[in-house]
C-alpha cells in the first residue's frame, strides 16, 4: 500500500510539473468558442444545424460581416435568392447550382450575385442557388441529391453547375487544418461529412461534433494530448485530398448522368493553381473563371482579402454567361433536329 501510494503521489507530481512546464512554454487550455457564423440568434448567423450536412442556409435575411455588411436573402431548403420573389412561376430550363461560399455569394447583395445576374440575363433559364458557405464538394453532392429529391420532386434539373475552389481539397477529407477552423454553436470542433481512401475506394464519414476530453478546458496537458490525437492520427488526411477530390468529382458526374442531368464544374477560386492538373482528363466540362483573386485582390475581393465582391461576381456572370449561351444554343439545335 505504501508503494502504491508513493507511486500515485509521484505520478501526480509529474503530471503537475508537466502541466506547469506546458503553460510556461505557452501551451493553453481548450477554449469553447462558437463559430461566428453558427452562433444562435445573431443577425450574422446565416445557417442552422443539419444532422446530415452539418449546416444549411437559414431562411431569412442575414448580414455579412465583411466590407459593406450586405444583407443576404435566403429561402427555404437552403437556397440563396436568385430573383425578387421565390413564388414567381418556375419557367424555363431548370438549373441547379451548388458549391461553397462563392456559390452562396457571401458578402454581396442579392441582385449582385452571379446566379441572380445570370437569371436576369437568361430568361429561358430557371436557376436555383443551393450554394452554402463552408461546403465541400462532398457536402455539395449531398445537397444536390437532397435538392433533386425534395425540391425538384425527383424531376432532375436539366443542368447541375458545381462551383469549385482549391480550399475544398482539405474539406473533402476533413483534414485537421479544416477541423480546427470551424466550431458549432457550443464551441466544439466539427468534422463535416467527408470521404477518405480505403485502398482505391472511397469511404464515407458522416458529420460529427468533437467534444473536448474531460478536463480539457482546464488542462494544457490534456489539451495538448487531444490536439496530437486530432492532428497526427484522426484528421491527418491532407495527403488524400487530391485523389479523394478527383474521385468525388467523378462520383458527382456519375450521379448527374444517372438522373439525366448535364454537369458543369466551374472554378471560381484557385489560389494554388491546382485545378488544371486536378481536372486533367475528366469526362465532363470544366470552366475556369478564377484568376482575379490572385492577380488583383484589392480590386476584386471584399476588403482586399475577403470573398468576391460585386465586380468579381460580374466577371463570374460574364464568364459563365458565355458558356451558358452556347449551352442553350446547342440545346435549341438538338431540339430542332
Amino acid at each position: 500500500m505504501k508503494n502504491l501510494a508513493l507511486l500515485l503521489v509521484s505520478m501526480a507530481i509529474s503530471v503537475f510539473l508537466v502541466e506547469v512546464v506546458l503553460r510556461i512554454a505557452g501551451f493553453g487550455t481548450r477554449e469553447l468558442t462558437p463559430d461566428i457564423f453558427f452562433k444562435d440568434g445573431e443577425e450574422t448567423t446565416w445557417s442552422v444545424p443539419d444532422s446530415q450536412l452539418g449546416w444549411v442556409n437559414k431562411a431569412g435575411v442575414s448580414a455579412s460581416i465583411e466590407a459593406g455588411e450586405a444583407p443576404m436573402t435566403f429561402w427555404d431548403q437552403g437556397r440563396r435568392a436568385t430573383r425578387g420573389d421565390p413564388t414567381e412561376p418556375r419557367e424555363g430550363v431548370p438549373v441547379l447550382l451548388v458549391g461553397g461560399s462563392n456559390a452562396q455569394s457571401y458578402g454581396v447583395a442579392d441582385h449582385e450575385t452571379f446566379p441572380y445576374v445570370l437569371g436576369q440575363r437568361f430568361q429561358e433559364m430557371w436557376i436555383e442557388n443551393f450554394g452554402n458557405g463552408g461546403y465541400s464538394t462532398v457536402q455539395a453532392l449531398l445537397m444536390a441529391e437532397r435538392a433533386v429529391n425534395e425540391f425538384y420532386g425527383g424531376l432532375a434539373p436539366e443542368l447541375i453547375i458545381l462551383t469549385f475552389a482549391d480550399s475544398h481539397l482539405v474539406r473533402n477529407v476533413s483534414d485537421q487544418s479544416w477541423v480546427y477552423s470551424i466550431s458549432d454553436s457550443q464551441g466544439r470542433y466539427v468534422s463535416p461529412p467527408h470521404f477518405r481512401l480505403d485502398g482505391e475506394q472511397l469511404t464515407f464519414h458522416s458529420f460529427q461534433a468533437i467534444a473536448p476530453w474531460p478536463l480539457e478546458t482546464s488542462s494544457a496537458l490534456i489539451t495538448t494530448l487531444h490536439n496530437v490525437w486530432l492532428q497526427s492520427f484522426l484528421f491527418n488526411t491532407i495527403e488524400e485530398s487530391v485523389p479523394v477530390t478527383r474521385k468525388v468529382m467523378d462520383q458527382f458526374f456519375e450521379y448527374a448522368t444517372s438522373i439525366g442531368s448535364d454537369f458543369l464544374v466551374v472554378t471560381l477560386e484557385d489560389r494554388t493553381q491546382i485545378s488544371e492538373s486536378l481536372f486533367e482528363g475528366v469526362p465532363f466540362p470544366i470552366l475556369d473563371c478564377s484568376g482575379y483573386e490572385r492577380s488583383n485582390p484589392e480590386e476584386y475581393l471584399l476588403g482586399g482579402d475577403g470573398h468576391p465582391n460585386a465586380k468579381l461576381h460580374t466577371h463570374f456572370a460574364d464568364c459563365l454567361g458565355g458558356w451558358v449561351a452556347e449551352y442553350f444554343e446547342s440545346h435549341l439545335l438538338e431540339g430542332a433536329r
